[in-house]
Order: C-alpha cells, then sequence, then structure tokens
C-alpha cells in the first residue's frame, strides 16, 4: 500500500513538473517561430536582427537607386541639353548665313537692274555718241593729254606714292568708247580701277567736265576740272580716283 502511495505520489511530481515544462517549451518554439518568420533564426548569419539588416540590405541595394546611378542619369541629361544647344546654334548661325547670302543677292540683283536701267541705249544718250563721236563733240577738244596730268601740282609725288607709272592715254579710251558704242553700251570699264564711268553722261564746260560714274555699288555724279586736276574740288584720294579723273577729261577734251 505504501509502495502504490509512493508511486502515485511520483507520478503527480512528475505530472506537475511537465506541466510546467510544456508552455515553457510552446514558448521558446513559439519565440523561434516568429524569428524565422522575420528572416532570422540559427545559423543563418545572425540572429534576427542581423539576418533582417543582411537579408533587407542585399533588397535594397539590388532595387534602389544608387550614387552612380544618379550620375549616370545626370550626364544623360547634361549631355542632351548640349546637344539642344548645339542644334540651336547650328540653327540660328544657318539663319543668319542665309539672311545673308539672301541680303548680297538682293545688292547684286539692285545693282544689276541698275546697270541695265541706265545701260539702256537710247536712254539720255547725246547725239555726239555714236560711231563718230571723238569728232562729233559739241565743244572745244583735242588740248588734254600727258602733258595735262604731268602738270598737275599734286601728280608726281602722288603718283609716286601710288606706284602709277602714267594715266591711260586717249587711244586707250578712245578704242574703249568705240567697243562700247559697237555694242551700243553706254558705259565703259575704267583701266586700272574699280570704276564704270558712264561716257554717255559727259558734259563739258569751258575746261570742267561733269559726268556719272559707277564706284562698285552706287552710282555718284562728279566734277572735275580737267586743268587743274580736281575732282568734286580737291585732288584725287587714290590712284583709282586719278585713273576716273584721267578718262573723263579724255572722253571730253582727249586727242
Amino acid at each position: 500500500m505504501k509502495t502504490l502511495l509512493r508511486i502515485s505520489a511520483a507520478l503527480c511530481v512528475g505530472l506537475s513538473v511537465a506541466g510546467l515544462l510544456l508552455p515553457l517549451q510552446a514558448a521558446t518554439q513559439l519565440q523561434e517561430g516568429v524569428q524565422i518568420a522575420r528572416g532570422g533564426g540559427k545559423g543563418g548569419g545572425g540572429k534576427g536582427g542581423g539576418a533582417r539588416l543582411g537579408g533587407g540590405g542585399h533588397a535594397r541595394g539590388s532595387g534602389a537607386r544608387t550614387g552612380f546611378a544618379s550620375f549616370s542619369g545626370g550626364s544623360g541629361r547634361s549631355a542632351s541639353r548640349d546637344n539642344r544647344v548645339e542644334i540651336r546654334q547650328d540653327n540660328r548661325t544657318s539663319r543668319t548665313d542665309l539672311r545673308q547670302g539672301n541680303r548680297s543677292d538682293r545688292v547684286n540683283d539692285r545693282n544689276q537692274t541698275r546697270r541695265k536701267a541706265i545701260n539702256t541705249w537710247d536712254r539720255n544718250r547725246p547725239n555726239w555718241v555714236n560711231n563718230n563721236w571723238s569728232n562729233n563733240r559739241p565743244w572745244r577738244y583735242g588740248w588734254y593729254g600727258g602733258n595735262s596730268w604731268n602738270n598737275w601740282g599734286w601728280y608726281p609725288a602722288r603718283a609716286a606714292a601710288w606706284g602709277l607709272g602714267s594715266l591711260a592715254t586717249f587711244a586707250v579710251i578712245d578704242s574703249l568708247v568705240d567697243s562700247a558704242v559697237s555694242n551700243q553700251t553706254n558705259y565703259i570699264v575704267v583701266p586700272n580701277s574699280d570704276y564704270s564711268l558712264y561716257y554717255s553722261s559727259v558734259v563739258a564746260n569751258g575746261e570742267q567736265v561733269s559726268f556719272q560714274a559707277d564706284d562698285g555699288s552706287s552710282s555718284v555724279n562728279f566734277n572735275a576740272d580737267c586743268r587743274s586736276g580736281t575732282l568734286n574740288g580737291v585732288p584725287p584720294q587714290n590712284a583709282d580716283e586719278a585713273q576716273l579723273l584721267n578718262a573723263a577729261c579724255q572722253v571730253a577734251f582727249g586727242q
């Protein structure tokens, strides 16, 4: 009987201890399950916090932007902006070149139109301008020549400075005018200059002459004194003007 009582007591104690251990074990298993669910667990690179740092850091590193990615994107935008600036500059330059080209074309067209208008053979052509023009001039002529320009006070020094050996002779100017008359053209290109002389515009008065010439961009009216060698009241300012003065005097008074 006593033996049975001891056995019963031992069973009760065992059951009590087991009752205490079971909740503790269940709580421990529950905590470990929570840690595993959170990505931790034993032997997995540390406790739950370390596992979260390792796993979470890896996930974020693979999917988030980095400093390099931001820099790369900024460079792409900067290059695109530079390309747009260059394109706008190229377009602006092209438009400027086009406007300049159109302006030059319009100037050339106006000059050609003006020359064609002035060059109309019957436009203000005086009676003496014909195939025998040098003998039909209605004023005194034949006195102008090399001795005339050599007597111009300014000529020796300025001609030497400009490199002028001499001015065009009457024979040269006469040939140019004869050719222009034959071609029904009322201007000649003044030798060794940028001027064109409208020989049919020449009007003499005493030893002076008025005429019109083209300087390459516009028509200009001149007055010359062939005895003193002045152009619009002053000596020529360059070799081109000296050649123009001489050509007009040759047409008016040369022989």
